[in-house]
């Protein structure tokens, strides 16, 4: 798994975040240590939803087959070593 760091805007200020492989996606889409999904072919972020329970989710394809993933999991396969609280997402349940 290759890692890489990732420069995007925020304002006028220019952040550099590390990047690593979606495992099975291979080459299409990166996911950053603060849990943001890149996808390669568009060079952008993805846009996260939220599920029924109020976790982010994100629709990855690959070979026309479309399947929606728990940003959190995906962000902790690949980041195994870092601690929870580098990861911006939803974590809990949001009740309502």
């Amino acid at each position: 798994m290759r890692s890489m760091k990732a420069f995007y805007s925020k304002g006028d200020i220019f952040m550099q975040e590390e990047r690593r492989e979606i495992q099975g996606y291979k080459g299409l889409y990166e996911i950053t240590r603060s849990g943001r999904v890149f996808s390669v072919r568009r060079q952008r972020f993805m846009k996260r939803c939220n599920d029924e329970y109020g976790f982010h989710i994100v629709k990855l394809s690959k070979n026309g087959e479309k399947k929606n993933y728990n940003v959190f999991e995906l962000w902790k396969r690949a980041f195994e070593e870092v601690s929870e609280t580098e990861f911006k997402g939803a974590l809990e349940v949001k009740c309502k």
